[in-house]
């Protein structure tokens, strides 16, 4: 016998083994304490029980993942944009003139998306940051306006807010 014919039968008898162990019924029996045995040897007291095929279910077909990242969530704008301070129809009094203008913003002013705040006064622009404080100092007595504005990158208006009148008393060599 030569080494190809001795793996022919060592195959066989391997199958043969596995085959029969597969094909093997499951016998009920009970012993005599009371005790419900299953097995897979029948005795002479044992009854076959029926196995039914195991049930089995093959899941849905899965897509290959694709990434995509989440999208920034559409932006809504500004739900507010008021000068809190000076209040309208405000006066200030005193030698120098000094005014600063405060104003709320909601949501915060968006500067990674470029967006800035523009304050005028008197229909001039005075200022373009991204504060939301401003203080002026030796303004002339008198009636003032002031308004702000927030704008996008490319200067488009974004929101305005309502134009707030504010009045400067300086005293004079005469008083």
């Amino acid at each position: 016998m030569d080494y190809a014919e001795i793996m022919r039968i060592l195959l066989l008898f391997v199958t043969l083994f596995f085959l029969t162990s597969i094909s093997a019924g499951v016998y009920r029996s009970v012993d005599e304490d009371g005790n419900v045995i299953f097995t897979d040897r029948p005795s002479p007291d044992a009854e076959k029980i029926r196995v039914d095929k195991v049930q089995t279910i093959s899941p849905p077909a899965v897509k290959d993942f694709e990434y995509t990242s989440p999208e920034k969530p559409a932006k809504e704008g500004y739900a507010k944009l008021e000068i809190i301070s000076p209040q309208n129809d405000q006066t200030f009094t005193g030698g120098a003139g000094i005014v600063t203008i405060n104003i709320l913003i909601e949501p915060a002013l968006d500067t990674e998306q470029g967006d800035r705040l523009i304050l005028t006064m008197d229909g001039e622009k005075q200022a373009e940051s991204s504060s939301t404080s401003f203080s002026f100092t030796n303004l002339d007595r008198g009636t003032h306006t002031t308004k702000a504005d927030i704008v996008n990158k490319g200067g488009r208006s974004l929101k305005s807010s309502a134009t707030v009148t504010f009045y400067v008393i300086r005293p004079t060599v005469s008083n």
